[in-house]
C-alpha cells in the first residue's frame, strides 16, 4: 500500500488490500455501534468536584451537544469519501481532498477508541509492538486500530507539511 498526495488538493492511498479497505470502509459505522465506554472518553465531564454540578449540567447541555455534532460531521465526510474507493487489480485506490485531512484524523481517533472500548483493550497491551496473530475479534480489533493508528501518522505528516 502506498500514501501519496497530490501537493494542494488530494491525499491518497493505493495498492490497498481488500482486507484494509474493509477495515477503511468501517470507520463511520464503528461509533454506530455499543460505544457507551468510549463516550465516556469523548464527553469526559469537565470536573468531579461533587460541588459542581452546576457547571457539569451546563457542560451536557451546552457542550456536548456540539461535540456530537462535531463529531458526526467528521464521520460524514469521512463516509462521503469513502465512497470513491476505485478497484483495480484486485486492490483499491483512494483519493480525497487535504481539506479533509481533519475529519479523517476525528473519526479514526473515534473509531480507535470504540475498538478499545468494546474489546476491552487497555493501553498496555496497545503500545505492544509484537506481531499480531488473528485467532479472535480481540486481536483482530487490535490490527484494526494499529491499522487506523498508521493512517493518523500518515495524517499528521502530511498536515506538518502543508
Amino acid at each position: 500500500m502506498e500514501f501519496y498526495s497530490i501537493p494542494g488538493s488530494r491525499l491518497g492511498l493505493r495498492g490497498i488490500p481488500p482486507l484494509l479497505a474493509s477495515l477503511m470502509r468501517q470507520i463511520p459505522r464503528l461509533f454506530e455501534q455499543d460505544c457507551s465506554v468510549a463516550e465516556e472518553r469523548l464527553f469526559p465531564s469537565p470536573t468531579d468536584d461533587p460541588r459542581e454540578q452546576a457547571l457539569r449540567e451546563d457542560w451536557k447541555a451546552h457542550v456536548e451537544p456540539e461535540l456530537h455534532t462535531f463529531f458526526l460531521s467528521a464521520r460524514q465526510v469521512v463516509e462521503a469519501d469513502l465512497r470513491g474507493f476505485q478497484e483495480s487489480d484486485g486492490n483499491y485506490t483512494l483519493e480525497f481532498p487535504t481539506a479533509h485531512a481533519e475529519s479523517w484524523l476525528n473519526a479514526l481517533n473515534q473509531a480507535r477508541l470504540c475498538l478499545a472500548a468494546q474489546h476491552h483493550l487497555e493501553e498496555a497491551e496497545l503500545s505492544q509492538m509484537d506481531p499480531i496473530t488473528i485467532v479472535s475479534e480481540r486481536d483482530l480489533a487490535r490490527l484494526q486500530i494499529h491499522f487506523y493508528a498508521a493512517l493518523q501518522q500518515w495524517l499528521v505528516e502530511v498536515l506538518d507539511t502543508v
